[in-house]
Parts: C-alpha cells; structure tokens; sequence
C-alpha cells in the first residue's frame, strides 16, 4: 500500500499544508474529504498540476461548478486548458451524467463502467507521454449524499478493478457533512479501507510535535464525544422507561376511572327505581328527605356520567353521531338542562342567538348539548348567588362561536392554561361547596376537538368574571347543498291521506307539509297540541306525525288524547323526534306510535313509510 505524504512549503504557513500532495511512490487510490469547496479546489488543483508536471494526462469528472473552479485554479499555474483539451491531455466530464450512463436502478454496472470511465482512462494514456493518467472524481460522492450508499462502495471498488488494467493515480472526494452521525462510522471506515491514501479535510501541520499535538487534541475530543453520545443514550433510555411507565399508568387509569364509573352506576340505578316506588306508595307525596335524595343522586349520576365519558374519550373509544343541527335547538337542550342550578343559584341568565336556520353544523346534537351545558353549569357554580350568566351565539367567518360569560369568581392567571387539564380545578374553599371532580371542562375540550373545533378561556383574574369561547367549523353552502341534494326523487303517493303535522319548528312543519302535499296528500299543520286537538275535530286525519318535544302538552300525551278524541277509526300515529337510541324507540312504540323517525328528516323515508301503511 502506497501512502501519501504532504509536501514541506515554506510559502505562507496559514495554507493547508496537506492539501499539498506529491508521492514518495506512485499512489494509485487517495480519499480526500472536505468542508470547504475553497479548499477543495486547492487540493485537486495540488493533485492535477503535479500530473501534468509529470507528463501525465487528466481525466476530471466532476460537477460542473467543480470543473469551472478547478480549471481556474489549474490556469493560475499556467496551464492552457483548452490546448491540453484539444491535444486529448485534459478531458472533464459531467459527473451526474456520467452515472446515467452506466448505473441500472442504484448499482453500477461494470461494462458499462468500463466503457464509459475506463474509455476517457485509454484516451488520456494514448496522449500523455508518460503512459499515465492522473483522474480527479465525485461520482462517488453524489451517490453517497443521494443515499446510495452500497452503489458508492461499488462504484469505488469498479475503479479498483480498473486499476489493474491501466496505470492512473485517482484522487477521490466526499463531503465531510456526509458522516456526521456515529451511524455512519461504518461506511467511513470502509471508504477509508478501500483507499491507498486518506486525507482529512482539516490541516495539522508540517512539524511532527505540531501534528502530534493535533492528534492528541483530536482524541481526546473524540472520546469526549463518544461519552457525549454515552450519555445521551443513558439519557434517551431512561426517557423512554419513563414514557413507557407513564403511558401504561395512563392507560390504568383511563380503565380505572371507566370501571369505577360503571360500578357507581350499578348501585344508582335501583336508588332511583327504589325513590319512585317510594312515592307511588306515599300517592304521589314526596318529603322534603325524599327530594334531597333525589337531587342528590341524580347530581351523583352526573358526574359519573362525565367520568365515563372522559374515560371514552382517553380511550378513543366515544364516537360522535353527526348530522345537519340547528344550533338553535342544542342551545334549548343545553339550557334545560343548566336551568334547575342556575334557578337554583337565582343567576340572571340571558341567552342571544340569530333566527333559527342561520347557524347550522354538522355535529352530534347530544354531545353539543353536553358542552354547552357543562359550561353552564361551571359558570353557575363559580357565580356567587344573584350572578349574571350570559349565552351568546353567532357567525364568524366559517366559524360558529358560542361564548359564555358570568361575572362570578374568575381564573387566577396561573391556573388559565391548565384550566382544561383533567382534575385540574380552582383553590377550593375547606367547605368544597362548588364541588365537582374537575372533569367538566376536560370533557368539554375534548368534545369540541372531536368537532373539529377550538374552546378557550379567559379571565381578567380572582373576581373578575371570565369567558369561555367555543369555536365550531359552520356549515358551507356547498355542504348545504350536498345535504340537500342527498334527497331522493320524490314520488306521487299511490292513494293522498289526511295527514295532521304538528311541530313547534314553524319552518320544519312548513317544509315537510310541503313535501307531503308536493306528493299528494292533504296536509293540515299545527303548533302545539291545544291548536292539533282542535283541528282534528273536523279534520279527521288517518295519519297524525306529532313531534314529541312539543311545549305544554308533549307528543305521548297528544297522541293519546287524539286516540281517545277521535275514537274508531283512530289515526296512525307516527312520532317525530330529534332522539333515535332504542330506549326512544321502545318509549315510542309502548305510547302507540307506529313509527319513530329522527330529525332531521329523510323526506323519501317518511314518503316510503306512508306508502307502505295505507297503500290500497
């Protein structure tokens, strides 16, 4: 094995003194990595001009930025570039279409290496007067930086094989920045193994006690590294134990909270069966200790509802039952359900909101409710009595905001990013008579995320009020129209029916007694169920569709009243109603309803059902 040694200067004592490269034997193979491309064209120019001093030819395939600093700087040692070209001493080919020619997919190939390299090799032996050729290349360098790693290896070891054919001295480059990892000590060692020579991109000195203190001082700040790399490795170890620890105490907690959740219900259930016998056997009177019960095992229902819907959630196991929702409607579900506190709180409470139709979203209505309601509840709760509680709802942009602001006992700057955390709550009184678990709010975040939505808060600190701020992705009208292009082709019922229609929503009941009357039958609507008992009198409707949330009289009970009014032969009854779960349907069913359909309405649905009941 040859070994390349630097040449002494006594010129300036800054330049790279090993970039000045002559062979005390005729070295065929030499790496030299790099940093800097200054440097790097010092270090080709060192190589090519002692060639061509030689007598030998050059064979450069590099970039073509390379090539264009290398012939400048082979020009400010005086050689003509384009007459050593034109008598076939200087030959410089594109590296990158070099490798197009003989690599198939990402190895070399070996004939066509031969052709192509070994090629320019035999032309600049035939014009050099020595036999000889001395070649500068980076293809084996682009492949590396490519990712090409085993076809650079290869690459490497073709030259090799043509060393054995033609006598040339090849100078090799690689950017220093390609082994910047202790992944890639490997393949550094082995580029360094299949070269005769290795130069590093640094210099280290002419003198022998300089170069021995530079190696010294590069030692030691390698096995300083190496401890570096040690240690951090310990470090990423241990995190990752902690992460695995904390992970699995996580997913134990999520199945702890969901089976303490599922075992506080089991015992509530008969509680409240056990207070309505309680009653019935009392005729209807219920005791003061009676209603404390009650209220307090509902409240105790509650939170373990909240706990298990939390726990749903960690889990990824809650899923939403989206459709096309009227904020309007989850804004009265949510207040029915806040009402008996903030009543109880005597708050003054104000809801604002645009006409119904203007904010509609794709959501599920329950869990919107939910969100709403729990925010509510919290402002309720953190209100001193006689507070003020205010529910606003608009349109921004493509957003639904709902906000909801109290003027009660406010957020300490500290506890505001950590407000929706789970069992985070505020400093609580000895007394605790805000109670709660501290999981309302983490519920209410989540909930809204799975809409695809945002939920801040703010407060301007202890007794200031604050605001919660709810953001949801609106309905576009090019999703208003795939709603509504959803639809089938109605169809002309075989036989028209009297149908009564009752629903408070004017503009539902409008919309589908046009639908009805579009296919044929006669459609008389209804508000409430004083006006519908009225109006069947004359009327006499085969089928009746009541909604079941109506005010003052719910659909069960006017159903049964229009039953018991009309007599034989009484109508069908079908009920309309914006909850589908069995235990709906079943209620439905046990009423004397013959069909329960969910809003929003399926117009061929409803069209079909009609069909099916009273075709000829």
């Amino acid at each position: 094995m040859t070994e390349v040694q630097p040449h002494p200067t006594h010129a300036d004592p800054s330049s790279p003194a090993d970039l000045r490269l002559v062979e005390r034997e005729p070295a065929r193979h030499i790496v030299q990595f790099y940093e800097d491309d200054r440097l790097l064209a010092d270090a080709v120019g060192e190589f090519l001009a002692a060639g061509m001093a030689a007598g030998e030819a050059m064979v450069v395939i590099a970039t073509p930025e390379h090539v264009s600093v290398i012939e400048e700087k082979l020009r400010g040692r005086g050689l003509d570039a384009p007459a050593c070209r034109a008598a076939g001493r200087l030959q410089t080919i594109d590296a990158a279409g070099a490798l197009e020619q003989f690599m198939i997919g990402e190895e070399p190939d070996w004939g066509r290496f031969l052709f192509e390299v070994g090629g320019a090799v035999a032309r600049g032996i035939a014009s050099s007067t020595t036999g000889r050729v001395r070649a500068y290349g980076e293809m084996v360098d682009l492949l590396w930086r490519a990712g090409h790693q085993p076809g650079a290896i290869q690459l490497e070891e073709f030259w090799e094989r043509l060393g054995a054919q033609y006598p040339f001295s090849l100078l090799c480059a690689y950017v220093m920045g390609n082994f910047y990892s202790e992944s890639h000590s490997a393949g550094f060692r082995q580029i360094c193994d299949l070269h005769d020579g290795v130069v590093p991109p640094r210099a280290l000195g002419n003198d022998p006690g300089t170069r021995l203190r530079e190696i010294t001082l590069l030692q030691q700040r390698a096995l300083a590294l190496e401890a570096e790399l040690l240690h951090r490795k310990e470090l990423e170890d241990a995190l990752r134990v902690a992460r695995e620890q904390a992970e699995s105490g996580s997913r134990a907690k999520d199945e702890f909270l969901a089976v303490l959740g599922h075992e506080l219900r089991n015992p509530l259930s008969p509680i409240l069966t056990a207070l309505e016998l309680m009653k019935l056997r009392g005729d209807g009177h219920v005791t003061r200790e009676h209603a404390v019960i009650e209220r307090q095992t509902r409240h105790l229902i509650r939170l373990v509802d909240d706990l298990l819907d939390v726990s749903r959630v960690t889990r990824g196991v809650l899923e939403l039952r989206k459709q096309r929702v009227d904020l309007r409607d989850v804004l009265a579900k949510a207040t029915d359900i806040a009402s008996p506190l903030l009543d109880m709180r005597r708050h003054s409470f104000e809801v604002q909101a645009p006409a119904r139709g203007a904010l509609l979203l794709d959501a599920d209505e329950v869990r919107l409710a939910q969100v709403i309601a729990n925010l509510l509840t919290n402002s309720a709760k953190y209100t001193p009595p006689g507070g003020h509680v205010s529910l606003r709802a608009f349109r921004s942009g493509s957003e639904l905001v709902l906000e909801v602001r109290d003027d009660g006992q406010g957020i300490a700057p500290e506890l505001l990013p950590r407000i929706f955390d789970l069992f985070v709550q505020g400093r609580q009184p000895l007394d605790r008579g805000t109670g709660g678990l501290g999981i309302g709010l983490a519920l209410v975040r989540s909930l809204v995320q799975l809409h695809g939505g945002t939920v801040t808060a703010q407060s301007k600190g202890p007794g200031r009020g604050s605001l919660f701020t709810v953001r949801l992705p609106a309905l576009g009208m090019s999703e208003l129209d795939r709603y509504g292009s959803d639809l089938a082709p109605l169809s002309i019922a075989t036989r028209g029916c009297r149908i009564l229609l009752v629903d408070d929503n004017e503009d539902a009941a409008a919309m589908l007694a046009e639908i009805l009357r579009a296919a044929g039958h006669d459609v008389r609507t209804a508000a409430d169920g004083p006006a519908a008992l009225e109006l069947a009198k004359e009327f006499r409707p085969e089928l009746a569709v009541l909604d079941i949330g109506l005010p003052a009289m719910d659909g069960y009970e006017l159903g049964n009243r229009l039953l018991v009014q009309l007599g034989p032969p009484a109508p069908v009854l079908f009920a309309l109603s914006g909850y589908g779960q069995e235990s709906d349907r079943a209620k439905s069913e046990a009423a004397g309803f013959a069909l329960h359909l969910v809003k929003p309405l399926d117009a061929a649905s409803i069209l079909s059902a009609i069909e099916d009941r009273f075709q000829p």
